[in-house]
């Protein structure tokens, strides 16, 4: 054994060890090579680091059911809303559309109408009559034979 950075010691060029214990984390390998002198307690310690080392299936089964759950959970959403979008997209475009295309055409035929009303709003000015005035001498003559008995349009000047 030589000693290595933090005075750890790691196998020389001649020591051989199997491919499984290649593998494990240098500080386990390090542990099992500390015991490297007797074969039993290498199998022993090997065994008791790999039932070590090996995650509980369980406690990452659940972990990973859990994940799918809430993907799942998610995906059942993101289709719901899809399925809605879709659905109001539908009926826009089958119900609303055409509503809509409806209403514009009977607008545009109501503005025509409008059009047509403010054209012919504006009449000829009618002729403008004096109304018939009445005199005093039509009611309380004077002198009764210079009077007209009709109301005149004419002014007379009241003495």
């Amino acid at each position: 054994m030589q000693p290595v950075g933090g005075g750890a010691p790691r196998p020389g060029p001649g020591h051989r060890l199997s491919g499984s214990l290649r593998q494990l984390d240098p500080a386990a390998l390090l542990m099992l090579l500390l015991d490297a002198d007797r074969p039993e307690t290498v199998r022993s310690g090997a065994r008791e680091l790999a039932l070590f080392l090996t995650p509980e299936p369980a406690a990452e089964a659940k972990e990973v059911e859990e994940t799918i759950e809430g993907m799942l959970l998610r995906l059942e959403e993101f289709c719901s809303l899809t399925d809605m979008i879709r659905s109001d997209t539908s009926q826009i475009l089958e119900e609303n559309i055409p509503l809509l295309k409806a209403k514009v055409t009977e607008m545009r035929g109501i503005y025509a109408k409008v059009d047509q009303l403010e054209k012919s709003s504006t009449p000829a000015p009618l002729p403008f009559e004096l109304p018939a005035l009445y005199r005093t001498e039509d009611y309380f003559p004077g002198d009764a034979g210079d009077a007209p008995r009709t109301p005149s349009r004419r002014r007379h000047r009241h003495v």
